[in-house]
């Protein structure tokens, strides 16, 4: 009988214990810039130009609950000034994401950190990236809530716009 008891007051503990979600007081805050860029891929003269750079309107960002999938919970269009916000979140886990454009040529990126590092640097920290599918990826910020009330601004997320050359 005494175990019965202890089970039960067990699981009514466990169950009471709320995930990461809507329902708390704390909020995640940030803006997403664009940076449009064009490279140019002439050997000797390789270089990336920012033409401009922006906080994006009416773009999604999104946002997955917990750990324990990479399916988005949520999203939330940006304001006329880049701003996001996402708000009455509890404590946990969270992960906020945006697409970026990129490619995918890490081969090509190889032979370029040999003949031209500067520039292999550059399409690293910007363009070129490994998990490039469909010419884009998912630029990913972890955030973690450690107690209510917590206001968390993040900084510029941003975005790269690859222009034509």
């Amino acid at each position: 009988m005494k175990n019965n008891i202890f089970i039960f007051v067990l699981i009514t503990l466990i169950s009471c214990q709320k995930q990461e979600g809507e329902g708390g007081t704390s909020a995640i805050f940030g803006k997403l810039k664009t940076i449009n860029v064009q490279h140019f891929d002439v050997p000797g003269s390789e270089r990336i130009d920012t033409l401009s750079q922006y906080y994006h309107a009416e773009e999604d960002v999104f946002i997955i609950y917990g750990d324990n999938d990479n399916l988005y919970d949520d999203n939330y269009e940006t304001t006329f000034d880049g701003s996001f916000g996402f708000e009455s979140l509890r404590k946990g886990s969270y992960t906020i994401f945006i697409y970026s454009e990129c490619e995918a040529d890490t081969n090509g990126l190889a032979s370029l950190f040999v003949s031209n590092p500067n520039y292999a640097n550059q399409l690293s920290s910007t363009i070129w990236h490994p998990d490039c599918i469909s010419n884009n990826f998912a630029q990913k910020i972890e955030v973690e809530i450690t107690e209510n009330n917590q206001i968390i601004n993040l900084d510029d997320i941003i975005r790269f716009n690859i222009v034509s050359n």
